[in-house]
């Protein structure tokens, strides 16, 4: 009688969440494993992938914005020390381990400099003291392997006057002393199911559709225990697992017999159990983010809201409302505590995306304060703090230099790289005869530019949120400037000027303000010096007489 063994595949365990306090830190699973096992659920489940990629989108919308226009001193040192590239890592890091982690660095003064997202699954907090407090944060690249990575200490946010501290924007999850959930956890197994189904599949395709083999081995009743074991287990490397599809069964015979694989035969409805398996997890993950809709993720549905466009729309302000303002909301309480330790006070919003997606009692808060028209006695004032003198022709040797223009444009910009510097300036972008008399913003903007004046993309883009050229916005809403320049009719248009950093003898950029010790370069003299010019929207340089319609809606 042969000795038969059914090999079955893995079986599924449940990965442990286990706040694992060791030395000086606590970690989030072995060797702060949660985190990995969360990105790669995102990484090998589509439409978990799909879901947090679209919500990164809806929360952070067009960026920041500010409600008071008093406070325009404090959103440029707002601009200045939060880059949008860091806000999106903050939110991408929020909506996917439903935590994250910022460092907050001071200044020579004591004052704010910069906020920057600290990757999370790379910081763990400081064992909890007697009064229950965490009194800072550790960061490692690899908790996994500790001794090859060095370890670095850093305060909790106001715990201390360090340059540097960590704040951690964390929700209440219960049971969790240290750490925060991601809300959709109860989705995860689901998300591994996606995964798993997908490399069951390809695999399957490739191995010829098998559903398993039976594998006769000859003499093998001769084996110990202890070598059909390693044989077993030789075996189980080579086959098992979803990237092998299915499962074999492994016959120890007798002298006579001879080498046989038997391959089992293909059950003819398997696929119809895929394709439950497929929708189940993919409408269990959908739930677990409490996605109102699966269209308005990019996952095509037959059912549900997707049907009209009433019902699509009912659905969008469900989703914004109940689960992408919440996320928001966490965000902004951070970013507005940190703020107000600094004296710093802005009422911050998310700028939504569409006109469509803001709620109608915002809408009427917004457009109350757009205050800046073409009469305003302060349009002076405001276009001027933005605009900086074109450097040619004079060097500042250090910040200290810098402090009597009290520029926002001589702040570094976002477009810029060590050596060249991207500025703009409002010229004539038309070959088209003015007709009658320009409007006032586009006189006084020509002005400016006729006395060398330029401006940083962030700088024209703040003029925006503040309400410059407001009354030309489509239903009360956010002029864009940078798009759309004076208005309907415009013959303006934003001009390109590329600065370049004078060199040291050692061929190393000058050091100093982000405008200090720069010569103004021909844009294609720039691209023949290898300069990498950032990509604008194509409606910046073109006139609005010179669109469809003369820039109208209508």
């Amino acid at each position: 009688m042969s000795d038969i063994k059914l090999i079955q595949l893995n079986n599924y365990i449940r990965p442990a969440i286990v706040e694992n306090k060791a030395k000086e830190w606590v970690l989030n699973g072995k060797a702060n494993s949660f985190y990995q096992y969360i990105i790669d659920r995102k990484n090998g489940s589509p439409t978990n992938s799909s879901v947090l990629n679209s919500y990164d989108v809806l929360t952070y919308g067009k960026g920041l914005g500010f409600r008071n226009n008093k406070n325009t001193e404090d959103w440029i040192k707002l601009k200045v020390g939060l880059k949008s590239k860091e806000l999106r890592k903050v939110i991408s890091d929020f909506n996917l381990f439903g935590e994250a982690t910022l460092q907050v660095i001071r200044n020579k003064k004591g004052g704010l400099s910069e906020i920057a997202h600290l990757p999370k699954e790379k910081v763990v907090p400081q064992l909890a003291n007697e009064d229950g407090e965490i009194a800072g944060y550790w960061v490692c690249d690899n908790w996994a392997k500790t001794n090859q990575n060095p370890q670095e200490y850093f305060s909790a946010f106001g715990t201390s006057k360090d340059a540097i501290e960590v704040y951690h924007i964390k929700p209440y999850s219960a049971g969790k002393e240290y750490f925060s959930d991601p809300d959709y956890l109860a989705g995860l197994p689901y998300a591994e199911m996606e995964e798993e189904i997908a490399n069951l599949n390809i695999n399957s395709i490739k191995n010829g559709l098998s559903a398993g083999y039976v594998i006769n081995v000859p003499n093998g009743n001769t084996l110990t225990p202890d070598e059909k074991d390693a044989f077993e287990k030789q075996i189980k490397q080579k086959l098992t697992g979803s990237p092998n599809a299915s499962r074999f069964v492994l016959s120890f015979n007798g002298v006579d017999a001879e080498i046989t694989v038997t391959p089992f035969p293909v059950n003819e409805q398997i696929h119809k159990q895929w394709e439950f398996l497929t929708q189940e997890a993919r409408q269990q993950v959908l739930t677990a983010h409490r996605c109102t809709s699966p269209s308005l993720v990019g996952v095509i549905s037959s059912s549900g809201f997707s049907n009209t466009a009433d019902e699509m729309d009912m659905a969008e302000s469900q989703l914004l409302k109940r689960v992408i303002a919440p996320k928001q909301n966490f965000i902004l309480d951070a970013f507005e505590e940190i703020l107000e330790f600094y004296d710093i006070n802005l009422d911050l919003f998310f700028i939504p995306l569409t006109e469509e997606q803001q709620p109608l009692a915002e809408k009427t808060e917004l457009s109350s304060h757009v205050c800046c028209t073409d009469d305003s006695e302060d349009l002076d004032v405001l276009l001027s703090k933005y605009a900086l003198d074109t450097p040619e022709g004079f060097e500042l040797a250090s910040d200290e230099d810098l402090k009597e223009f009290n520029l926002s444009a001589n702040q570094t910009s976002e477009q810029d790289s060590k050596l060249w510097k991207i500025r703009y300036a409002y010229a004539k972008g038309t070959s088209k005869t003015p007709q009658g008399s320009s409007r006032a913003f586009c006189n006084k903007m020509i002005g400016l530019s006729n006395r060398g004046k330029v401006f940083r993309k962030e700088d024209i883009q703040l003029m925006s949120e503040q309400g410059v050229n407001g009354k030309f916005a489509h239903s009360g809403g956010r002029y864009d400037i940078f798009l759309y320049a004076g208005g309907v009719n415009c013959y303006h248009r934003w001009e390109r000027r590329i600065f370049k950093k004078k060199r040291n003898a050692d061929g190393t950029p000058k050091k100093g303000g982000a405008m200090a010790t720069t010569t103004e370069v021909n844009v294609n003299e720039a691209k023949r010096q290898g300069a990498k010019l950032p990509k604008n929207h194509r409606d910046v340089a073109i006139a609005e007489i010179d669109k469809p319609n003369k820039g109208s809606l209508r």
